[in-house]
């Protein structure tokens, strides 16, 4: 249990919130075609969603040059731009979870290395209840998690301090930029997570199997 008033919660975008799994993979694979290399199945290539556009192409393309490398991420950038919400959805039991968070004057945001002008599109149409109180993007800050200023500054945006703020995630970066915070972390085992026997290794405050397993946490 939180050992702490919490006040706010925040929460990492894709694989904590929105799986973005399909729509995100069957980019990559567009992409592929487009290069003539053969298509990754999406049970293995969304254990690299987390590590963003460039962590797909590394997946499914290991051994290529670094100006090739930086050539798919653009293309693939622009792809996605262009199927950004076909399949992708919220995770069961948000929409209840964050309204069990504004029944009891929690605040919530969002804090994502995912950049604003993928992102802010995504939120408006995922048709949240109660809008979040912030959105950080991988691109409002120089810097990106594991860095704890994204965290920082959206504790700002909120008038809310670190310490009676929570970060849900699901990459150890997340749980490292919530440390450092000084937030509670919180892991999120049902997301997009290469090794789920690591999670045990990340240093987190609590674990979550499914999102409304927050709710245990909302008092």
């Amino acid at each position: 249990m939180i050992n702490r008033k919490i006040e706010a919660i925040l929460f990492d975008f894709d694989g904590t919130l929105a799986d973005t799994s399909e729509d995100m993979v069957n980019c990559l694979n567009i992409l592929l075609q487009n290069n003539s290399i053969k298509n990754v199945e999406l049970l293995e290539a969304k254990k690299f969603i987390s590590k963003g556009a460039g962590g797909l192409i590394d997946f499914a393309c290991p051994k290529i040059s670094d100006d090739v490398r930086k050539r798919y991420i653009n293309e693939y950038l622009e792809i996605y731009k262009k199927n950004i919400f076909i399949k992708t959805h919220l995770f069961d039991g948000i929409i209840d979870t964050i309204d069990c968070l504004i029944a009891k004057n929690y605040k919530w945001g969002i804090v994502t290395n995912k950049p604003s002008y993928l992102v802010n599109p995504i939120v408006d149409m995922l048709n949240f209840n109660y809008k979040p109180s912030c959105i950080v993007a991988g691109d409002t800050l120089t810097v990106k998690k594991p860095s704890p200023e994204p965290l920082l500054h959206a504790a700002k945006l909120i008038q809310c301090e670190p310490i009676f703020c929570a970060y849900v995630g699901d990459d150890i970066r997340d749980i490292i930029a919530a440390n450092e915070a000084g937030m509670f972390s919180i892991a999120a085992a049902y997301g997009f997570i290469e090794d789920p026997k690591k999670i045990e290794e990340w240093g987190y405050d609590y674990k979550i199997d499914t999102p409304s397993d927050l709710k245990n946490l909302i008092i």
